[in-house]
């Protein structure tokens, strides 16, 4: 299996959609344990991820992930800009110049 550059945008793209879609539902899940915003949150981090992602969609795999990292730690409130943020940067770091991923990248992204 491989991962292409095109499938990472993609998946990013698909993300900012389905959170988008989900933003109410996602709130209200959060509104029984915290404070009612992580749907409201995550959908405003995608959107600033998808405001960048044109300027990097060229560049290799790791720059595109390192990018949405850093674009959801400064744009997501509370603990989940620098939980998924992290996510990201260090998957990114994981695939620094990568131009395709095979398994083996794949699973050192996803550790």
């Amino acid at each position: 299996m491989t991962v292409s550059k095109n499938q990472i945008v993609q998946w990013l793209e698909k993300t900012a959609e389905v959170l988008g879609e989900n933003k109410e539902y996602l709130t209200e899940l959060d509104a029984a344990i915290g404070d009612a915003d992580h749907g409201i949150n995550m959908d405003r981090g995608f959107r600033k991820v998808m405001e960048k992602l044109p300027s990097v969609a060229d560049k290799d795999i790791g720059n595109i992930l390192k990018t949405t990292g850093m674009t959801l730690i400064s744009s997501v409130g509370g603990a989940a800009g620098p939980l998924y943020g992290t996510f990201y940067m260090r998957s990114g770091m994981a695939v620094a110049a990568k131009e395709e991923l095979d398994n083996d990248d794949v699973l050192s992204m996803l550790q």
